[in-house]
């Protein structure tokens, strides 16, 4: 735990200048670029810190284009998914879903065919990296980017910092900005899968059958099917 306190305070502290060769900081740049862009699916556990700096434990997965779930364990009843057009919050207990644009720096693991760039004018890339910085940590290499990804209007959005290492590359987590500046902390606990050959697709959907059973739980934890109260007409 100490660990990865350790790893934000350094990136707070020093995520703030760029080094002096853009040869080196092109080729960090394609790294990840290559990294994302291997992904197929992948699923794994998570620890969440929220602006309000409660900690929870979550499950993620995706699968690209555009396709993710998460589960929180405990009584977080929040299921999120996401497609090609939205972005869906559904109280489970409740039974109420709310739709938004499929929009955010989250892209930067659904994507297909990621490609960043230093210039903010290239209408190219899929988002424009800030800043890169290189630590290394008990012997560990690590690589902080802070990456500004485009919207579909091609408007630049509240940046994502990715936390990697190498030897092998690897997503550790990464902290998403709101319009307020605040921060959410990802860091990744466990890996479940990597490119698994198939995926079972419901997955990603929420059956309106399932809904009404309180049956809507997909994943690793061990949460009960939902008691729905009848509902009586007058």
């Amino acid at each position: 735990m100490h660990k990865y306190k350790l790893i934000y305070i350094l990136l707070i502290f020093f995520l703030y200048s760029f080094s002096s060769r853009t040869e080196d900081i092109n080729n960090t740049i394609e790294t990840l670029e290559n990294y994302l862009n291997t992904i197929e699916n992948m699923s794994f556990t998570f620890e969440q810190q929220s602006p309000n700096k409660e900690k929870e434990i979550g499950w993620m997965q995706i699968e690209k284009p555009n396709k993710l779930r998460i589960e929180y364990k405990g009584a977080n009843d929040l299921i999120i998914l996401s497609n090609s057009y939205y972005l869906i919050l559904y109280k489970a207990n409740d039974d109420i879903i709310t739709s938004l644009p499929n929009d955010g720096p989250w892209s930067i693991l659904t994507k297909n065919n990621l490609q960043f760039g230093l210039d903010i004018n290239n209408p190219n890339t899929n988002g424009v990296v800030n800043n890169v910085k290189e630590l290394k940590i008990n012997k560990v290499n690590h690589i902080f980017y802070e990456i500004l990804m485009k919207n579909q209007d091609n408007q630049l959005m509240p940046p994502i910092m990715l936390h990697t290492s190498s030897d092998p590359f690897m997503i550790n987590g990464w902290t998403i900005f709101n319009e307020k500046n605040e921060a959410t902390n990802i860091k990744i606990l466990e890996r479940l899968s990597f490119n698994k050959k198939s995926l079972n697709e419901n997955i990603f959907k929420l059956a309106e059958q399932d809904r009404i059973k309180g049956d809507v739980w997909e994943g690793p934890f061990d949460k009960p099917q939902i008691v729905r109260k009848p509902k009586y007409r007058n």
